[in-house]
């Protein structure tokens, strides 16, 4: 039942269009298909915590009966999907925002690595996740046989079977992030109201997850308003042998990107290869291997981070965007990766903690037909390989 309505929902993804996604993000199909329906899944989710709220509902009808029915493949054809500003990332974004209250980095991070996607991507294939949503909604809308109170039954009744169809690694994460707590409610029937209640009692896993905690950033890019939950501290050892609290550099929340960084160290996730982290203000020019005067803020950041976590190792990875040869692009990379490292050297870092490695224009994050999304690609990513 839940891999049919899963199907139903993901039905506005047409096969060619994943083989499209997936070229301009240089990623594999196979991990387009997954990112799609693990993203569509968790939005899901992330409705039915809203269901009481019929506000929400309202203007979640409203949206998807506004979103045209080709939204998805016209943006992809286009090739809107790889550009932040469009309209279909910034509705999409939108969306998101309004279901996961600010905070759904949590997310991204297990999409990403369940599908085997860099942060980039999993941003871009989140917002079309949750615009198939917005399809479905909006075509059931648009025939009249859906509205807010239909919706908000419809997301309750399935939720449960459709939270089964996510991987055992997402049960702790929605139980962390969804906490029992009332919702506001706008216009709300009391009599809907009690019936959803009612409703929702019979469902376990929702009545620990009402509304969302935190503050998003979608991290994808484009995810600039999240907030990470506070550091817990990590310890040291004392001369005295005792166990010290460590005090944590405290990362200001508009700096989200570097929230995930420290909030990834911090926990007690193990390493892999797959959580890549786009250091969004780390920026060249065209053809230069040399920081951008801007990026100095940001690069503070990571090194006062990884001078409080002294046992993380990082690897640099460096990016171009595609003007040049393939050669000449890898080694423009590469130089870029050097000197981030020995940027960070200079700031304290240990020499011995950072490794580099560069990728040329590989996995683009932008449009590399667009200036902005050029200037995009041209970046630094950093993946935790010890700590």
């Amino acid at each position: 039942m839940a891999e049919s309505l899963l199907s139903r929902l993901t039905s506005s993804i047409a096969p060619s269009t994943i083989t499209q996604i997936a070229t301009r993000l240089g990623v594999p199909e196979q991990a387009v298909s997954r990112g799609l329906a693990l993203s569509t899944a968790t939005v899901f989710g992330a409705l039915a915590n809203k269901s009481a709220d019929r506000g929400v509902m309202q203007q979640v009808i409203d949206t998807a009966s506004r979103t045209p029915a080709d939204a998805i493949t016209s943006g992809v054809s286009t090739g809107q999907f790889t550009d932040p500003a469009s309209s279909l990332m910034s509705s999409g974004r939108s969306f998101l925002s309004s279901l996961f209250g600010g905070n759904m980095n949590w997310a991204a991070d297990l999409i990403g690595r369940e599908a085997g996607l860099g942060a980039g991507a999993t941003a871009t294939v989140m917002a079309l996740g949750g615009h198939a949503l917005l399809n479905y909604i909006g075509s059931r809308a648009r025939d009249g046989s859906m509205d807010a109170s239909s919706l908000a039954e419809f997301v309750t009744s399935e939720a449960p079977a459709m939270r089964r169809m996510l991987p055992p690694s997402f049960d702790d994460a929605f139980r962390t992030y969804f906490t029992k707590t009332a919702t506001r409610s706008i216009d709300v029937n009391p009599v809907v109201a009690q019936g959803v209640q009612k409703e929702r009692s019979f469902l376990p896993w929702l009545a620990a997850a009402v509304v969302l905690v935190g503050a998003l950033a979608y991290g994808w890019w484009g995810m600039r308003h999240s907030r990470m939950m506070e550091p817990l501290p990590s310890r040291t050892v004392g001369t005295s042998g005792t166990v010290m609290p460590r005090a944590m550099p405290s990362m200001p929340a508009s700096a989200p990107m570097e929230n995930r960084f420290q909030a990834f160290i911090i926990s007690d996730r193990v390493p892999d290869t797959t959580t890549w982290f786009d250091f969004d203000q780390l920026r060249f020019n065209s053809g230069s291997a040399t920081l951008q005067p801007e990026s100095t803020a940001q690069l503070s950041s990571i090194a006062t981070i990884l001078k409080a976590h002294p046992n993380v190792h990082v690897k640099i990875a460096g990016y171009t965007d595609n003007v040049g040869s393939p050669a000449a692009n890898s080694r423009l990379a590469q130089a870029r990766a050097t000197n981030v490292r020995n940027e960070l050297i200079g700031m304290g870092v240990d020499a011995n903690c950072l490794s580099t490695e560069g990728y040329g224009d590989a996995n683009p994050v932008g449009d590399n037909t667009t200036e902005a999304g050029r200037a995009m690609n041209r970046r630094i990513s950093m993946l935790v390989i010890e700590k």
